[in-house]
């Protein structure tokens, strides 16, 4: 079973990759509307599947319990961020307006950099070795979005080379 969560989760990570992909090169299969639902439900796959490798890693850790639940607060930290930076960006992209206030006038990328705690803090509170290894092919592709968000962002706000230097991450 973790096999197969791990190929869909790969499948699912590679999606989203290819989306933003044709998203930075304008494609119109990006701005198609059943496509990006198609997102939507395959970021809601990537999670189900994720969390289930956490729960049938073939490989457990065996560390102690202090560690583990540092990894428990630093998966609830990630999930904080992750939903809270999305809160805070609603009605800023309708406007047009680059977000650099709240969480934003610290980190650039706030909702990656908890998806990215996230996937650390979980697999070590649930001891789960090979789903924490995969962590490195996960990252990778947050960190890729990451950069293509920032070189369309640089293009469609004068101002972003100037907050980029000032922000982290």
């Amino acid at each position: 079973m973790f096999f197969i969560l791990f190929g869909l989760c790969f499948l699912c990570y590679t999606y989203r990759t290819v989306f933003n992909v044709l998203a930075y090169k304008k494609h119109p299969w990006a701005e198609n509307k059943g496509i990006v639902t198609s997102v939507f439900i395959i970021m809601g796959i990537l999670w189900f599947s994720w969390f289930n490798m956490c729960f049938t890693d073939l490989i457990r850790m065996n560390i102690p319990g202090w560690i583990r639940y540092l990894g428990l607060i630093l998966f609830l930290l990630g999930v904080f961020l992750f939903i809270f930076s999305h809160i805070k960006l609603r009605g800023f992209e309708e406007k047009g307006r680059l977000v650099t206030s709240g969480i934003y006038s610290k980190i650039r990328n706030p909702m990656y950099l908890g998806f990215i705690i996230w996937i650390i803090g979980f697999p070590v509170f649930t001891q789960s070795f090979i789903t924490l290894l995969s962590s490195a092919i996960w990252i990778s592709h947050i960190i890729y979005w990451k950069i293509l968000e920032e070189r369309e962002l640089e293009k469609k706000y004068k101002e972003y080379s100037e907050y980029k230097k000032r922000t982290w991450f």
